[in-house]
């Protein structure tokens, strides 16, 4: 993916009209790991009592930090090519959301440019991180 590619594709997830909910699950052994890198990048301490934040207790099954972006698309072809293969439905489909991204790497670079573990996103905390040269790209697929 392209840096205009990531930033058309950011500008799409920050638009209110995808109603972008970002979920952890995480093994009790990551937290503070995760806690670290969360903080570094959002600039925020994540907090286990959020809804947002679903922690394993010691011994369960689970072995790795799981971001998930969970985001309303009516029509799959509108969502940007860069990320179109990332995107599956949801598990547990609510109305709001009918699409979901797994990708990690790619969920970290979203926190990275202002996107919370929340419910709905602050489309002004995300574009203000863009870079300049990367805001048509950002307003492009925010009108999407």
């Amino acid at each position: 993916m392209t840096q205009n590619e990531f930033f058309e594709a950011l500008g799409y997830l920050a638009s209110p009209n995808r109603i972008c909910k970002l979920d952890v699950e995480l093994p009790a052994t990551k937290e503070q790991a995760f806690k670290a890198k969360y903080a570094g990048l959002s600039g925020l301490v994540s907090n286990v009592d959020q809804h947002n934040f679903y922690l394993w207790p010691k011994g369960t099954n689970k072995w790795s930090i799981e971001l998930r972006i969970y985001f309303s698309a009516d029509n799959r072809n509108n969502i940007p090519i860069a990320i179109r293969d990332m995107v599956v439905s949801p598990r547990f489909s609510k109305s709001a959301h009918n699409r979901r991204i797994n990708n990690n790497k790619f969920i970290w670079e979203l926190i990275k440019y202002g996107f919370l573990l929340r419910d709905n996103q602050e489309a002004d905390r995300i574009r203000n991180r863009v870079p300049d040269r990367f805001l048509p790209d950002f307003e492009r697929g925010f009108s999407l």
